[in-house]
């Protein structure tokens, strides 16, 4: 049965209140009294509609303290296909696993990145997960241990993104192109701490989520594809098992399982490769390493055979298939375009 129209002066009603409330989709939910999901799925709709453009919106209300939103828990049931447009043609800045801590309090790579962005021209923005690494959820250390008790809030974890995501934006400078994040395995920590606390259900996501929607990022759950014609980007294609792929070289199994492109991140070690395959045709299967600061090494694999890359990809998607890429290093691309930022 088709859902019955809404009058538009619902949806500018809606818009109005985004406005109103400094872009801040938490507090305009609140103030509308229809619950998160209901007015942000409102607020997608006024977009569709014309009534909430970056050219009448005012910036993000910068929010001092963590908020979260009440919202009601519904199953949601995903069968993932590839668009329908295939030989999509557009240039994507791919970033690779950010990792922001409170730990690593400079944000000048996301200045850089959103400036290079709007330079650049770039048609859109992926950013592979692990955009946080949300090390207060981190179920490896417990919080009786010495280690445990050296992670931080997870108050501080948003504090901290909030921050790079304002830094990102700021290099932007209002520059209007889309942003989607797939979602990686730090970020589903909240989700695997919240199932064993099943009394915090619906809070600790919709910290996050309330910021990437604040400053208009889509993203989708860790190791579903999101598809530009038919180049998937995922954090980590997972195997039969749920599990990502894994091994020395793990990129071979990959490609002998994948029917399409495939852009992911994960290892933190760059790859760019075409694999052939019978009958005349191939598949892309690129790695896109990790935005680190250059040289930055997460404590965990402190000690071990790391090899790291550090860098952002942008990536030329013609006719549906990846047709040209252009590594660039973290520290040059820093360098080049992180001049002029001066924090919060």
């Amino acid at each position: 049965m088709a859902q019955p129209t809404l009058p538009r002066s619902v949806y500018e009603e809606t818009a109005r209140l985004f406005f109103e409330y400094g872009n801040s989709v938490v507090a305009a939910a609140r103030a509308s009294g229809i619950g998160y999901h209901t007015y942000a799925s409102r607020l997608r709709k006024a977009r569709e509609m014309g009534l909430v453009t970056s050219s009448a919106s005012t910036p993000a209300k910068e929010r001092e303290n963590v908020v979260t939103a009440k919202v009601v828990l519904k199953p949601v049931y995903r069968i993932q296909q590839r668009k329908s447009k295939p030989n999509e043609t557009k240039r994507v800045l791919a970033i690779g696993d950010c990792h922001d801590g409170p730990n690593l309090s400079d944000k000048t790579r996301f200045y850089a990145m959103g400036k290079y962005a709007k330079d650049n021209e770039v048609d859109q923005i992926i950013q592979i997960g692990d955009f946080a690494s949300v090390d207060s959820l981190n179920r490896f250390d417990g919080n009786d241990t010495l280690k445990g008790k050296e992670k931080p809030s997870f108050g501080q974890d948003m504090k901290s993104f909030q921050e790079a995501i304002r830094a990102f934006h700021k290099g932007l400078d209002g520059y209007d192109v889309p942003k989607h994040v797939t979602l990686g395995n730090h970020e589903d920590r909240i989700w695997s701490y919240t199932n064993k606390n099943p009394e915090i259900v619906d809070m600790l996501d919709q910290i996050l989520f309330a910021t990437m929607d604040d400053y208009n990022w889509t993203y989708s759950p860790y190791g579903e594809f999101y598809f530009i014609g038919d180049v998937g980007f995922t954090h980590a294609p997972l195997n039969t098992m749920g599990k990502a792929y894994g091994g020395m070289q793990s990129e071979n199994s990959i490609a002998r399982d994948a029917m399409h492109d495939i852009v992911y991140g994960h290892t933190h070690k760059r790859l760019d490769k075409t694999f052939p395959k019978i009958g005349n045709q191939f598949v892309n299967i690129i790695n896109l390493g990790t935005s680190l600061p250059e040289g930055h090494i997460e404590e965990y694999a402190r000690h071990t055979l790391t090899g790291w890359s550090y860098g952002v990809y942008d990536i030329q998607i013609k006719d549906g298939k990846i047709y040209e890429t252009n590594w660039l290093p973290i520290g040059k691309l820093m360098k080049e375009y992180g001049e002029g930022y001066a924090g919060d």
